[in-house]
C-alpha cells in the first residue's frame, strides 16, 4: 500500500472518529421519545405496549411517551362505555404518557366528554390551531415544554387537521363553539418556542402528506410526530432537514426516536426507529387483568347473526350498512360515506354487537330527506368530485360517475334497484348518516328531518332480522370514461 493511500485512510477514520465524538461521545445526554399514534382506543394491545415501554424505561435514563392524536373512537368497550373513553384515559394515565396532540376523533363524544377525559388525564392534550369561543366548555393549551432533571427543554407543538370546511373530521355539532385556523399557516407563530427549547418537536395530527409540508413552514423545528394519515413509516427521514415519523396505528408498532445533546444542550443528532409491539414478548400483568374486567361486557358479546361469506371491503360493508337504512318503513334510498366503515371486514361466521360498533362507532344519526333525481345526483358527483373516486356507498339505487379523460366528475347515472330509470318528477324518501347530512354539499330543498335512531342500531336491527347474510360480490357504484 502507498504511504499517499495509508495517509489518506488515515484522515477518513480520523474524520469519522471525530463525527462520533460529536454525536455520541463523552458528555453527551440521550434522550428517548415513544410515540405512537391513531390508537382508536384498542386497549387490547396496551398490556404488551406497557410491557415494552417500561423495558425501555429500564435501559434508558430519559425516556418519554407520546400520542399523535386520535385516541378514541374504534372500540366500543371504550366508546360505549357509562364513562364514555375512560378506560382508554385510564390505560394512557396507567402506561404514563407524558403529552398527546388532538385528533378529530378526540372530539367524538362531545365537548363535555372530552373536557371530563382531558381533566382525567395526567397528561396534557394540546392543539394550537384552535380557539375556544365563550360557549365551549373545553378548552386546549397550544404547546407543552417538558423539562428534564438536567435542564434541557423538549417543547412540544401540536397541530390538527382541517378539512375544506375548515374543520377536523367529525360531526360540526360537536364542535360548536371552536374555531379551526389551518395548521400550516398557524404553526409559523410559534417559531420562538426554537429560542425556549433545546429541542422543538411537532406533535402533529395532519397526516403525513401534510406533516411534510410543515418541514418547509416551520424549518426551525428538529423532528415531526404525525398522525391521522395511519401511515406506517419503516425508515423515518429527513426533509428540510426535520426527520418526520409516524407509527401507523392501533398500537400495533411504536416509533422510538432518539435524540443526543452535547454538554452545552445544544441537540446535535436525531434518529429514529420502528418497533413492533406484538414483537416483544411479555405483557404487563395489571393491565391484562384490567383488560379482562372491561371486557366482560355480556351485551357487547351477544351474537346477533351470521355472516355467510367474509362481508368485505367498502362496497360490500358499505351495501350492508346502506341496506340497514332502507330497511326502515318508508326510506327508498340510503348513503354511507366510505370514511364512517372504519373495519376493512367482517369474518365468516357469527356477528356480535361489538363487531358492529367496530364498524360504526360514531353514534350518527339517521337523517331523512325528500330529494330528486337530479339532488341525488348532486350528492353523488359532489361527493366523487372531494377526492376522484367512489366515497358514497348506496342503497336502493346503484349508480355509475361519468368522468372527462382527467378523472374529473361529469355527470351521473343512475338506476333503481330493479334495474330502471328513476322518475324525475319524483321525490324519494332518501337516508343518510348526519356526518353526510351536515357536511357535505349538495342541493336539497328538503331540510331533513332525523329520525333520533343512530345508524349502528339501525344496522343491528337490520342482522337480527335477517339471520344470516351473503354480500359476497356486491358493489353498487361504478366510474366509466365519457366517450
Amino acid at each position: 500500500m502507498s504511504k499517499r493511500i495509508l495517509n489518506l485512510l488515515m484522515i477518513s477514520l480520523l474524520a469519522i472518529w471525530s463525527v462520533g465524538c460529536r454525536t455520541a461521545g463523552k458528555g453527551t445526554t440521550s434522550v428517548v421519545i415513544l410515540s405512537v399514534n391513531d390508537m382508536h382506543a384498542k386497549i387490547d394491545n396496551f398490556p404488551r405496549f406497557k410491557a415494552m415501554v417500561d423495558s425501555i424505561r429500564q435501559a434508558e435514563k430519559y425516556v418519554i411517551l407520546v400520542s399523535g392524536g386520535d385516541n378514541f373512537t374504534g372500540n366500543p368497550i371504550v366508546d360505549q362505555y357509562p364513562e364514555k373513553g375512560l378506560p382508554m384515559i385510564d390505560f394512557m394515565n396507567r402506561t404514563g404518557f407524558n403529552v398527546s396532540a388532538t385528533g378529530n376523533h378526540e372530539f367524538d363524544y362531545g365537548q363535555e366528554v372530552l373536557a371530563k377525559r382531558m381533566e382525567q388525564a395526567k397528561f396534557p392534550i394540546l392543539c394550537a390551531n384552535v380557539t375556544s369561543g365563550p360557549e365551549s366548555v373545553v378548552k386546549f393549551r397550544p404547546y407543552q415544554i417538558l423539562t428534564l432533571d438536567n435542564g434541557i427543554r423538549l417543547a412540544f407543538l401540536s397541530l390538527v387537521q382541517t378539512n375544506r370546511n375548515g374543520i377536523p373530521d367529525s360531526h360540526p355539532d360537536r364542535l360548536k363553539g371552536l374555531t379551526f385556523s389551518n395548521g400550516l399557516k398557524t404553526a409559523p407563530l410559534y417559531a420562538g418556542l426554537r429560542d425556549s427549547s433545546n429541542a422543538f418537536i411537532a406533535l402533529t395530527h395532519l397526516g403525513y402528506d401534510t406533516d411534510i409540508r410543515l418541514t418547509a413552514e416551520l424549518p426551525a423545528l428538529d423532528m415531526v410526530i404525525g398522525g391521522h394519515s395511519h401511515t406506517l413509516v419503516k425508515h423515518p427521514k429527513s426533509f428540510n432537514g426535520v426527520l418526520v415519523t409516524q407509527s401507523g396505528q392501533w398500537v400495533e408498532h411504536v416509533t422510538k426516536s432518539t435524540l443526543q445533546f452535547n454538554r452545552k444542550k445544544k441537540l446535535v443528532n436525531v434518529k429514529a426507529d420502528l418497533l413492533s409491539v406484538f414483537a416483544f414478548r411479555h405483557t404487563d400483568r395489571t393491565l391484562d387483568s384490567l383488560l379482562t374486567v372491561y371486557n366482560e361486557n355480556s351485551e357487547m358479546n351477544r351474537i346477533i347473526g351470521t355472516a355467510l361469506s367474509n362481508i368485505r371491503g367498502k362496497d360490500e360493508l358499505g351495501s350492508m350498512m346502506t341496506d340497514a337504512v332502507t330497511s326502515m318503513e318508508g326510506i327508498e334510498v340510503a348513503f354511507q360515506n366510505n370514511g364512517g366503515i372504519r373495519i376493512p371486514e367482517i369474518p365468516m361466521g357469527d356477528i356480535s354487537i361489538k363487531t358492529i360498533y367496530q364498524l360504526d362507532p360514531f353514534g350518527n344519526e339517521i337523517i331523512v330527506f325528500r330529494l330528486t333525481p337530479a339532488e341525488i345526483r348532486s350528492l353523488l358527483l359532489n361527493s366523487y368530485n372531494r377526492n376522484r373516486r367512489i366515497d358514497l356507498q348506496v342503497s336502493g339505487i346503484s349508480y355509475t360517475v361519468v368522468t372527462d379523460e382527467n378523472g374529473n366528475g361529469l355527470d351521473v347515472e343512475l338506476k333503481l334497484a330493479d334495474g330502471s330509470v328513476p322518475d324525475e318528477q319524483k321525490t324519494y324518501m332518501a337516508g343518510m348518516n348526519s356526518y353526510i347530512a351536515s357536511s357535505y354539499k349538495f342541493n336539497h330543498r328538503d331540510e331533513g328531518v332525523s329520525l333520533s335512531t343512530i345508524t349502528a342500531q339501525a344496522l343491528i336491527d337490520f342482522i337480527s332480522n335477517k339471520k344470516a347474510l351473503d354480500y359476497s360480490g356486491v358493489t353498487r357504484a361504478f366510474v366509466k370514461q365519457a366517450e
